[in-house]
Parts: C-alpha cells; structure tokens; sequence
C-alpha cells in the first residue's frame, strides 16, 4: 500500500511538472568564445539526460573490459565449486552407504574444497576409517580453524589427549572451548575435570563458574559438586603429607551427609583429640549411617581384645542397626568367631531385604558355628540370585575400585564413583584378598570378591 501511495505521489508531482514546463518552456541562453546558443528548457534537460546515459554506457562497457579477467575466473571457480559441492554430497552418500572407496574417490574429485569446514569433516572420517589415526588429527588441527568444526574438532582432540594422558595438551585444546549458553555443559564439565586432574585450584573454582554461568545445573548439584572437589582436594593434600581441615569443612559444609567426607574428618580429628573424634562418629552414626562410617570406627579398635570388640559391636547396633551397619557388624562378628552374636546381628535384618553377601554370611555361619553342610547348600544356593550389595562403583563404566574417588580410574569419569547397587553381569571389580582374623579388619561386605573369598574358603562343604 505505502509503494502504490509513493508511486501514485511521484507521478503526480511529474505531472505538475511537465504541465508547468509545457506552458512556460523558458529560454536559456549560453554564450561561449562567441557561440551563442539558445534553447528551452525541456530540451536543455533532455541534451543533458543523454550525455549522463552514454558516460554512464561508456563507463560500465570500460569497467566489463577492465575486469573481464576476473569475472572470467569467478565464473570459472563457480562452475568447480557447484562440481565440488555435487561430488561431496555423493561422497556423505557414498559414506553413509558403507561405501568408504567410493566416497574417498568422490573426496578427491572435490579437490577444490580442499580446507572447507565440510571437506574437512568429510576427510577426517574417511581417514578414521581407515585407521589413519596421524592423518585424522592432522584434520582436526585445521577443523579448529572454523567455527563451524570448532567444538567437534576441540572434543576429539581433547579426548584423544586424556586417552593418552596427556593432560596439559588436554586443556590447552579445551581451553579453546567458547564461553558461551550455546557451548554444550560435557565442554564446561571435561575443563573442570582436567584441570582437577592437573591439581589446577584456581582454574577449578573458575570452571565451577562458568558451569553456574552457562550451563543450567541447578544449584543443589552445584553444591553437591563444591562438595566433591574439596574432598578430593583434602585427599590429595593428605597424600603429600599436607595436614589441613578446612577443606574437609567446606566439602561437609555443602554435604554434610557425604560419608568419605565424615570419615576423613574423623580421621583428622583422631590425630588430634580422640575423645572428639569418637563424639563426632558417633554423632554421624545416627544421623547418617553408613559401612564407611562403621568400618572407620571398628578399624580404630582392630587391636583390642574379643570381648572388648564384642561391647563395640553390641554398643554400634544399639546406635544404628540399619541393614548397612548390621552387615558390617555381623562380618565383625564372624571374624572373631561369635557366632551367636553374628547370628543375632543378621537376623535383625528383614530377610526380604537380604544381598548375596547376607545369605553368602549366613552359609558361613551354618558351616563354621554348626558344620551343617545342608543348610550351608540352602543359604549359598539362595545367594545365586540375591541381589547385590550396594558398593561404590563408577556409573560409567561399572568399575568398583571399592571407595570412593572423584575421578574413575579406569574410564577418567568426573563424579561418576556412586554408592549404588549394580547388576552382577555389568561388574567390574578390583580384587583384594581378604583379611584374616589377625590383621586389621576391613569392612569389604560390598565387594564381589568378599563373596568369591567366602565361596573359597567354603568350597570344600559345597561338594559334600
């Protein structure tokens, strides 16, 4: 409506002109060097409107022979560039197909595309394919160049480093990574995992940022990750001898409830006052019972005598007989031969909510305390399709390192180590021997080998 308006204007205006001219055409006199010329106005328009149309003709006809040359070669590199683009489509078709040669031989007819972010996406997975590990990289390196292949080319090469632990190459490729709501949270999650790797603490509180800042983690799970990292923090210092607690306080700060951050903050408190140590276990018993907590506490009398270990046991089921402490203290039990005890700490668990290693404690109980081989068959034939403990295991990878680690050792996944309870078939279990009535005792009634140490130990009974 506005263009019709702005013509219909337009004309009119021409109009009133036109009329105006055609009834007062005018005279215009041009004297030069003696020549006089006279003329109307229309005509002095006209002559003039002619002479701008045949420079502008002689301008653009001059311009066409001047960069003749360069249209002639754009034209030319157009042509190339609709055949490159119709043989890289054939080639992702090719791909897609399973036709890898056929692809690679339409790659090389795209040969004018060499460097673009498609050829080189295109050529990096042919090579892969062909196990050209050296030449794929080489391709990445130059995808990092475009935007369009940045992120896909940061998050191989990133992987490729951490495979090879080579951690320092690692965050200098993800330190390429765009800071931005559009770059996705595995970008933001694998620089705070690096740089925890590399011990890196300022950088760590810096990736904690950018997560709140551009990721949508809610804030409790950014508590529960504060938490993490400074337990992880804490144990790393106690590995190089580095006594301190705030970090432990500030990890219990944002979880309370974390039992490797209660039992690491009993153990610096045992070195320091025991009597508070014990008040502290104790409080945390009740409020948050958990193996880890039981084990610390029974490890720390792994020296007094039988009776002594029996008031303990007795005195942490009054506290808390969840079916996690009554476990640890029926294995306790078992260890220093008090059967009854032992019996009597398992069944106040609910037998519905018996794991394979119950039933496995209940078979040795019936073997060891009786030797009665019947029931012994019962109880172990029962633990075959019991299900499992809870232990801690890495949610990734189902590898169970069998405590409680920030990093999963075996895949390098950031928080994954989870106290959970997995199916038999996905386990990965790291084994250790178990501990004989002598030597410290440890609390591994979560772990598979537990089980298996147990099943040895009795397999003469099974083929009776």
């Amino acid at each position: 409506m506005f263009k019709i308006l702005l013509v219909f204007l337009l004309l009119t205006i021409t109009g009133f002109i036109t009329i105006w001219l055609k009834e007062d055409p005018g005279i215009i006199s041009i004297e030069w060097h003696g020549w006089l010329i006279e003329s109307s106005i229309p005509i002095i328009c006209t002559l003039i409107l002619l002479l701008v149309s045949i420079l502008l003709i002689l301008f653009f006809f001059i311009k066409r022979i001047i960069f003749l040359p360069r249209t002639l070669h754009k034209g030319l590199n157009n042509r190339k560039k609709i055949k490159a683009d119709i043989a890289i489509i054939k080639a992702f078709a090719a791909k897609h197909m399973g036709e890898l040669d056929l692809a690679k031989s339409y790659s090389k007819r795209a040969k004018f595309l060499d460097n673009t972010p498609l050829k080189l996406l295109l050529d990096s997975e042919i090579s892969n394919y062909y196990g050209n590990e050296v030449e794929s990289l080489e391709y990445h390196q130059n995808m990092l160049q475009h935007p369009e292949t940045l992120l896909m080319s940061i998050k191989k090469l990133t992987l490729k480093n951490i495979d090879n632990k080579e951690i320092k190459n690692a965050l200098k490729i993800i330190n390429m990574s765009p800071k931005s709501k559009n770059t996705p949270k595995w970008f933001f999650y694998t620089s705070l995992q690096l740089n925890i790797l590399d011990n890196n603490w300022e950088q760590v509180n810096s990736c904690i940022k950018n997560i709140h800042k551009y990721t949508n983690t809610n804030t409790n799970s950014l508590k529960l990750i504060k938490s993490r990292i400074f337990l992880h923090k804490a144990l790393v210092h106690k590995k190089q001898e580095i006594i301190e607690s705030h970090d432990v306080d500030n990890s219990l700060k944002f979880d309370p409830s974390f039992p490797p951050a209660i039992v690491l903050k009993a153990k610096l408190l045992y070195k320091k006052d025991k009597k508070s140590a014990l008040m502290y276990i104790e409080k945390s018993m009740k409020k948050y019972p958990h193996p880890d907590i039981t084990k610390y506490l029974i490890n720390i009398f792994h020296n007094e005598s039988k009776n002594k270990l029996l008031n303990i046991i007795k005195s942490l089921i009054k506290l808390n007989n969840d079916i996690y402490t009554s476990a640890a203290l029926a294995k306790v039990a078992l260890q220093i031969e008090a059967w009854s005890l032992a019996r009597k700490t398992i069944n106040l668990i609910s037998e519905e909510k018996w794991t394979k290693y119950i039933y496995l404690m209940m078979a040795e109980l019936e073997k060891k305390e009786h030797g009665d081989n019947n029931k012994f068959k019962i109880w172990y034939n029962k633990s075959r399709d019991a299900p499992l403990d809870f232990t801690w295991g890495c949610t990734s990878c189902s590898y169970i390192p069998g405590k409680w680690e920030l990093i999963c050792p075996k895949c390098s996944s950031l928080d994954s180590i989870q106290w959970q309870q997995f199916p038999s078939s996905s386990l990965v279990v790291e084994t250790a021997p178990i501990n004989s009535r002598h030597s410290k005792i440890s609390f591994g009634l979560n772990d598979e080998e537990a089980a298996r140490g147990i099943i040895k130990e009795l397999g003469t009974g099974i083929d009776r």
